[in-house]
């Protein structure tokens, strides 16, 4: 099952107290619409507007997403998943073309074959969550590991968990998933552009606050105020604003990166 905190949702990247978590039943009376009972009846005729107007724009952006939502899962299977199976039968192609590999190159290839599976597994896994509306259940920790190894096996990168147990235990889904993401997209910066040999991945809860940290030991670069985020830095800092946090880099020429990614646990209530 999906694990969620009870009582909180995610809206637009805020956390919201859900007045009541249990759905209605069919056969219960309706909400009244005059009285003091209904919750709404001491707004005025502009507020009333003003929700009306808003629950018309979510209705909007709810079909909007659901379109998105199926526009993706198309591409994933016609253009990313078909381009995989593609590359899988280069690589049996090359294989079978040459037989006599020595060791270290037929285990070379195995690793490539198991990692190119590994993530067809995944974007199946993506698009029957996106076909069916949920996200599907996974164990960040577990994902973690699998990302380490995958790592280590090619001997680039030594990295180095630091997973609190209690911070993962009230991760919901969506949290999960963002923050793998953010781990995945800073590991392959410190080697596609740090050069580094070590890294470090932190998951730890400060008071009501996830901290997740991934540093190195590579290159590092200039800290220049208006300088142009790359691509992957502009992704890592939108799935941290989605979870109503915050994205920080610091780096130093020589000394190494640190992308840290904090949000909180708490709701944060928008005013009616």
């Amino acid at each position: 099952m999906e694990k969620v905190r009870k009582g909180f949702q995610i809206i637009d990247g805020f956390r919201h107290c859900l007045p009541n978590s249990k759905p209605a039943r069919s056969d219960q009376n309706p909400l009244p619409h005059h009285g003091r009972d209904f919750p709404y009846d001491h707004l005025s005729e502009p507020a009333k507007d003003g929700l009306t107007g808003a629950l018309k724009a979510a209705e909007h952006r709810l079909c909007t997403l659901l379109e998105d939502r199926a526009r993706i899962g198309r591409d994933l299977h016609d253009c990313v998943l078909q381009s995989l199976y593609a590359i899988g039968l280069n690589l049996e192609t090359s294989r079978r073309a040459t037989p006599h590999q020595t060791l270290e190159a037929q285990q070379s290839s195995d690793r490539v074959v198991k990692q190119l599976n590994q993530l067809i597994h995944e974007i199946r896994r993506m698009i029957r969550g996106l076909e069916a509306g949920t996200v599907q259940e996974f164990d960040l920790a577990l994902e973690i590991f699998t990302l380490r190894a995958s790592y280590q096996q090619l001997d680039r990168l030594q990295v180095t968990l630091d997973l609190q147990p209690d911070a993962l235990e009230v991760l919901t889904n969506e949290e999960e998933q963002e923050i793998l993401n953010i781990v995945r997209e800073a590991l392959s910066n410190c080697v596609r552009h740090a050069d580094a040999t070590q890294a470090t991945i932190s998951i730890r809860m400060r008071g009501t606050r996830i901290r997740v940290r991934v540093s190195d030991d590579g290159i590092g670069f200039a800290m220049t105020d208006g300088q142009p985020r790359g691509y992957g830095l502009a992704n890592m800092d939108a799935r941290a604003r989605k979870l109503g946090g915050i994205l920080r880099v610091q780096s130093k020429i020589g000394r190494g990166t640190h992308i840290i990614a904090e949000f909180s646990l708490e709701p944060i209530l928008a005013p009616v």
